[in-house]
């Protein structure tokens, strides 16, 4: 058996490991397209839920609302104060429209969104049915991928 030199031993073992910079550069893209993607969908998620926060600040409504109307005729302060309600919160200016005898009253509780820059002098109302349920609307500039289920 032969031996082999030790500069021969030193040119084997002398082999490359690493990455080359295309391998480096496809991680790079890979990682980038991942955390855009995930960005976006961490924004959309964002927005889901400050349209159900107004959702549910809206429907806190809907007691005292039938309550006044169930006080009869001579109730006539329908406002968030005489619903004993906030008139504002951190997502929403309140109005309320008095119900209108026996037929739907359109926009009977309004919620003009505030303090949402992608939603601009946008709103979100309940319509009041004659049948005495309740109908969510939401303005046009306010995307179905945010509203929630019973306002689509």
């Amino acid at each position: 058996m032969q031996a082999i030199p030790n500069y021969k031993k030193n040119l084997v073992r002398s082999t490359q490991s690493g990455y080359t910079l295309i391998e480096l550069m496809i991680a790079v893209a890979i990682i980038g397209i991942l955390a855009a993607t995930a960005t976006i969908s961490y924004q959309t998620q964002v927005r889901k839920t400050q349209i159900m926060t107004v959702y549910k600040e809206i429907n806190q409504y809907q007691m005292p609302y039938r309550t006044l109307i169930d006080n009869g005729a001579g109730v006539t302060d329908f406002s968030p104060r005489g619903l004993n309600m906030p008139a504002q919160t951190k997502y929403c200016q309140f109005s309320v429209t008095a119900p209108l005898a026996g037929s739907t009253t359109a926009n009977a509780i309004i919620c003009r969104i505030q303090n949402l820059p992608y939603l601009q002098a946008q709103t979100l109302s309940l319509d009041y049915l004659a049948d005495g349920t309740w109908q969510c609307q939401a303005s046009t500039g306010i995307k179905d991928a945010y509203l929630p289920q019973a306002c689509q």
